[in-house]
């Protein structure tokens, strides 16, 4: 299992910090949010992107993905275009800084959910970033987020777009409090790029953030499926202290997500073996 961390769970770290710890904690990458007056901007120069991209060299750590923000549901032209150029942006800083993919949200609906009223207009926006990411060679992660946590309809996306650099990043917290992993994951498998861990609970009409291991997501059965379909991309610890700073300190819990990452190679090494 290639481990790696979302910045967003360490926001009072500086760059450098990132990569002393994430190095000393046992870490294979970083995901670091793309958003101005964050950990790295869209609009970042070039010596300081080519400086990000030697520290992260020089480490041996490879920055596993760019959280982009961009969303295309809207029925505002020029807010989808706003957010079209903004990722198309992001990619650029992905491929200066030798990172695979840019993760995106597809966005909340106005009002009702109408899937197919909304998936045409969605994947003309998304038609553009993907022939962006041709040419630039990173490829454009859908998070299974917002309105977006069933395999169904996420997956509907994918079809419309019909491209090898669409895929998804699956935010398997987010799905599993919707519907069965066994049922996200069939629809949805062969596009996993990149893959969102976090444990929750649900707490009366509220999903509660929690430390790894102490919640209710089965993240275990989840890496079991994705390792026996051959998943060989990152499992991305995502720790929302930048969202809810009540939430214990990064010292904290990264390593208690490494420590249960390591259990779950023992029980896929076990599970592999019968």
């Amino acid at each position: 299992m290639k481990l790696s961390f979302a910045s967003l769970g360490c926001p009072n770290w500086t760059i450098e910090q990132i990569v002393k710890n994430a190095g000393a904690m046992g870490f294979d990458g970083v995901e670091l949010r793309g958003i101005p007056n964050e950990h790295i901007s869209p609009d970042e120069p070039r010596q300081e992107r080519e400086r990000i991209r030697r520290l992260f060299a020089d480490a041996g750590l490879q920055i596993a993905s760019i959280m982009g923000y961009s969303r295309y549901i809207a029925t505002d032209p020029a807010i989808r275009e706003e957010n079209i150029e903004n990722a198309i942006k992001l990619l650029d800083l992905a491929r200066d800084l030798n990172c695979p993919l840019q993760r995106v949200f597809i966005g909340m609906p106005d009002g009702a959910f109408d899937l197919k009223a909304v998936v045409p207009r969605v994947a003309e926006g998304l038609k553009r970033v993907v022939a962006h990411a041709e040419k630039v060679g990173v490829k454009v992660a859908i998070e299974t987020h917002d309105a977006w946590t069933e395999g169904a309809s996420v997956r509907a996306i994918l079809d419309a777009v019909n491209s090898p650099m669409l895929g998804i990043c699956w935010d398997v917290s987010n799905s599993y409090f919707i519907e069965p992993l066994e049922k996200t994951f069939a629809a949805i498998k062969e596009a996993i790029i990149h893959v969102h861990f976090k444990d929750a609970k649900r707490e009366g009409d509220a999903i509660v953030c929690k430390l790894p291991g102490q919640g209710e997501v089965d993240l275990l059965g989840a890496a079991i499926l994705l390792e026996q379909f051959g998943y060989d991309g990152f499992y991305s610890f995502e720790w929302e202290k930048r969202h809810h700073p009540e939430l214990a300190d990064a010292e904290v819990a990264f390593p208690l997500y490494i420590a249960l990452c390591r259990e779950f190679q023992e029980s896929l090494k076990i599970s592999a073996s019968k």
